[in-house]
């Protein structure tokens, strides 16, 4: 074999490895974008909790058993999609 096809062909692999590993980062890169975007979407959800449970207090403690599973229902469903 000649030292031009071998030099070549080391050249293709590496160009090649390089590309996937390229397109391995850009998907870890567009996670960690959709994590990051659902993290601010679940502490303004957070924050907006906190904001009714201050306001309602007072009637959240004064709520019948029955009322207060009802809510702690209607909290653990909301979250969900």
């Amino acid at each position: 074999m000649d030292y031009t096809v071998i030099v070549i062909i080391t050249n293709t692999l590496v160009v090649l490895a390089t590309f996937i590993a390229t397109l391995y980062r850009i998907k870890i890169e567009r996670d960690q974008i959709r994590t990051v975007k659902r993290n601010q979407h679940a502490k303004e959800c957070i924050e907006s909790l906190r904001k009714y449970i201050k306001a309602e207090r007072s009637s959240i403690s004064r709520m019948n058993e029955q009322e207060l599973r009802g809510f702690l229902d209607y909290l653990e469903k909301l979250g969900e999609c």
